[in-house]
C-alpha cells in the first residue's frame, strides 16, 4: 500500500517471541480480558480490528500480516437484523419480555438488531470462542449500553435488554472469554476495560492509566456497572427429515459416522443424493432452493471455504435427520472427523475445490439455516 504507516508497538505492550524459522521477533501483545480500541475517525481503529479478525488464519510471506496472530477461536460479533434464531437461551442479555415470552428457549424468523447480536454472542460462547471481536459501528446501540438519562426516563424494570457493558467483565471472569472492542463515541467502556489503546494516525498508544483517571470524573451509575455472566443452557434444535428433500424425494440413507468413504460424502455442486448446492462467493449459498445467508459471518474469506461449509451442513442434516441435536456437539463431531480424515469427509475423496472451514462458521451456518423446523 502506498504511503502505508508501518506498525509499531507501544513500549508498554511490547513482547518478544522466539519463532522456530525466524528467531527473535518483537511486537505488540494484547493481554487477555477486556481491551478497548479508541481514537478519532479514520485513524485506524477498524483497520486494526479487521487485521485481528483475519489473523485467525496464517498469512503467506509477503502478505504484510504474516506476523499477526490471533487466538484461532476468535469470533467477530455484530448485529444481524433479520436473521433467524432457533431455540437459543438469550436470557443473559434479554429477559422479562412484556409478552411473557420465554427467552431461555427463544426462536424468531426475523430477529431485531439487539436480539440477533445477543444470539451471536451466546452462540460464540457455546461453540468455544476464546475472544469476541466487536466494532461499535456494526453493533446495535441498545445492545451495547444504556446511558444514565435513558435509565431514569425508562425504568430498568421496563427494559428487557441487559446491555453488553454489564456482561463483558463476567464473560472473561466466569467464561474466560476475552473481548476486543472498537469504540469511537461511547466512553462508558473506559470503566470496565483492562487495556485501552488509542489509534492515532494508524499508530497505537496505550492510554489505560490516563483514560481510567479521566473516567473518574464521569462515574457510571450503579445499574450500569459490570455484572456476572449467568450460566445458560444450550437448547437442542430439531432436524426434520424434510430438510433433505430434493426434487420431491427424501434422502434417508445414513451417512455413517462421518467416515471419509464415497457413500458418506458429496460431489461438487450436487450431493450424491441429488441435493443441489449453489455457492455465492462469500455471501452464502443455496441448497435445494433454500437460501442460506452468511454475509455477516465476516471471517469467511473465500468461496472454497463457503463450499466446504455448505457441504458440512448437508452432512450434518443427513446424519441427524429426524433427531434433536445440540449445534456445538454436532459441529464438534464433524470437526473431529475433518481433523482426522481431512476434507475427503465432505468431497467424495477429492477435496481440491475446498478450503477448511472453522468451527465458528460451521455452527453459524447451522444456526441460520431456515430449513430447521421449530419445535
Amino acid at each position: 500500500m502506498k504511503k502505508a504507516v508501518p506498525f509499531a508497538s507501544p513500549e508498554s505492550m511490547e513482547v518478544t517471541w522466539n519463532l522456530p524459522h525466524k528467531g527473535m521477533i518483537k511486537g505488540m501483545g494484547i493481554k487477555k480480558g477486556v481491551t478497548l480500541i479508541v481514537g478519532g475517525g479514520y485513524h485506524g481503529k477498524s483497520t486494526l480490528l479487521q487485521t485481528l479478525e483475519r489473523a485467525v488464519y496464517p498469512h503467506i510471506a509477503g502478505d504484510g500480516r504474516e506476523y499477526v496472530a490471533m487466538e484461532q477461536s476468535a469470533v467477530k460479533i455484530r448485529s444481524e437484523d433479520g436473521r433467524s434464531i432457533y431455540h437459543k437461551d438469550i436470557s443473559p442479555f434479554i429477559r422479562n419480555l412484556p409478552t411473557g415470552r420465554d427467552t431461555t428457549d427463544f426462536s424468531s424468523e426475523d430477529a431485531s438488531g439487539s436480539t440477533s447480536q445477543a444470539a451471536n454472542v451466546v452462540e460464540a460462547v457455546e461453540n468455544g470462542a476464546g475472544v469476541l471481536l466487536i466494532d461499535e459501528d456494526t453493533s446495535a446501540t441498545n445492545f451495547m449500553i444504556r446511558d444514565e438519562l435513558m435509565e431514569k426516563v425508562v425504568a430498568a424494570g421496563e427494559e428487557p435488554i441487559i446491555p453488553f457493558i454489564k456482561r463483558v467483565k463476567g464473560l472473561y471472569e466466569q467464561k474466560q472469554v476475552s473481548t476486543i472492542l472498537v469504540a469511537g463515541s461511547c466512553g462508558a467502556f473506559f470503566h470496565i476495560a483492562d487495556t485501552i489503546l488509542q489509534m492515532e494516525s494508524y499508530r497505537p498508544k496505550e492510554i489505560t492509566q490516563f483514560a481510567k483517571e479521566t473516567a473518574k470524573a464521569y462515574p457510571l451509575n450503579d445499574t450500569s456497572m459490570a455484572a456476572e455472566y449467568p450460566d445458560s443452557v444450550e437448547q437442542k434444535i430439531f432436524i426434520p427429515k424434510q430438510s433433505l428433500e430434493a426434487g420431491g424425494r427424501e434422502h434417508r440413507r445414513a451417512v455413517g459416522k462421518y467416515s471419509g468413504d464415497a457413500a458418506s460424502t458429496k460431489s461438487a455442486g450436487k450431493s450424491d443424493r441429488g441435493m443441489k448446492i449453489k455457492v455465492m462467493g462469500t455471501d452464502g449459498f443455496a441448497i435445494s432452493k433454500t437460501n442460506v445467508d452468511l454475509r455477516y459471518l465476516e471471517q469467511i474469506i473465500d468461496s472454497e471455504q463457503m463450499t466446504a461449509i455448505a457441504r458440512s451442513l448437508v452432512v450434518i442434516l443427513e446424519q441427524y435427520a429426524g433427531q434433536k441435536i445440540q449445534v456445538s456437539q454436532a459441529v464438534s463431531e464433524l470437526v473431529d472427523a475433518l481433523e482426522r480424515d481431512g476434507l475427503n469427509v465432505l468431497s467424495n475423496g477429492n477435496g481440491s475445490d475446498l478450503a477448511m472451514p472453522r468451527r465458528a462458521e460451521m455452527a453459524g451456518c447451522l444456526n441460520r439455516y431456515r430449513g430447521i423446523m421449530k419445535r
